[in-house]
């Protein structure tokens, strides 16, 4: 069985996700913080098309949103 390859660019975001998650949620509470992953998300794809003249990716900007996820939900659920 092969399992599917998480490109090293989207893990780089689910990683950033995770550690923006992390740091927020110890100043705010669980969906403050969701909401400063968001808000880190999609200036960093705005960014990108804007300054940086590449395409907005939405991919990008949801593996960061996942990696915010995984940390609500271990910092709930553990």
């Amino acid at each position: 069985m092969n399992l599917p390859i998480l490109p090293e660019d989207k893990a780089n975001h689910a990683l950033y996700g995770l550690v923006i998650y992390a740091l927020s949620a110890s100043l705010f509470a669980p969906p403050f913080a969701m909401v400063a992953v968001f808000a880190c998300a999609i200036s960093k794809e705005l960014y990108d098309s804007v300054l940086k003249e590449k395409a907005f990716s939405n991919a990008d900007m949801i593996a960061t949103l996942c990696g915010g996820l995984v940390g609500m939900y271990i910092g709930l659920f553990t």
